[in-house]
């Protein structure tokens, strides 16, 4: 009787945890355009900090070609002028924070295109 009951509520467990898991969504990384000005304009500013640029230069966005087409231009600029943290905030040199302002008004202009 004593096994019987365990492997009914071991049973039962199983598929609470089974549903709890299959009803969890998985976290998504998706940048939208005003995201992606708003990063580029902290890296302008010297407010970005290297793991923000990491993980946007990193992190391929699939769902929007435009985006992905700025952050491989990032990744271009990161490949010339990255410097990391410095102790003006910069990441990059002043010719990259230039190319990164560049960029971020060509997508302010796309944004007011559309």
């Amino acid at each position: 009787m004593d096994l019987l009951l365990l492997i009914v509520l071991t049973a039962i467990l199983l598929a609470v945890v089974i549903t709890v898991l299959s009803l969890v969504k998985t976290p998504h990384y998706r940048l939208d355009p005003l995201a992606v000005e708003s990063f580029l304009q902290l890296v302008v500013n010297a407010q970005a900090t290297e793991n923000d640029w990491s993980v946007f230069t990193s992190v391929p966005i699939r769902h929007n070609p435009d985006l992905e087409h700025i952050r491989l231009r990032c990744v271009e600029i990161e490949e010339q002028y990255y410097l990391g943290q410095t102790r003006s905030g910069h990441l990059l040199t002043e010719a990259g924070i230039q190319a990164v302002a560049e960029l971020l008004e060509e997508l302010r202009t796309e944004r007011s295109k559309n």
